[in-house]
């Protein structure tokens, strides 16, 4: 039992791991941005879903993404139609993965700043 328990953790810590690096590898792209002309920007990534600008007369771009993940749940049981005990695959869990992405440019269009919102902001 202890055995399973090793892997299990060391799968767990893996996915962990792997979770801080996506997130780390999108404030890494994004962070590359800052300098840049808005419009070359969007030349890469695509129009944005809005626009707003602020007091200091910056401009937001806004990209939204979201979408529905949808994970199968499993429970555990007795009974069934033969009897005994068994798994049943029985409803399950949905979310909804979102990311907003910020991009604040200057009067001039270069990109100043950048920030984000959201459960689903990795690359």
């Amino acid at each position: 039992m202890q055995h399973y328990i090793k892997y299990i953790s060391i799968l767990f810590a893996l996915f962990w791991i792997e979770g801080c690096a996506s997130h780390a590898n999108f404030a890494q792209q994004y962070n590359r941005w800052v300098g840049y002309n808005i419009a070359y920007f969007i030349a890469q990534e695509g129009y944005p879903d809005t626009t707003f600008t602020l007091p200091n007369k910056h401009k937001v771009y806004v990209y939204e993404e979201s979408h529905i993940v949808s994970y199968p749940s499993m429970g555990y049981g007795l009974g069934g139609y033969y009897g005994g005990f068994g798994m049943f695959g029985y409803g399950g869990d949905i979310e909804e993965k979102s990311c907003k992405l910020f991009i604040e440019t200057d009067q001039k269009g270069k990109i100043v700043k950048w920030g984000s919102r959201g459960n689903a902001c990795v690359r």
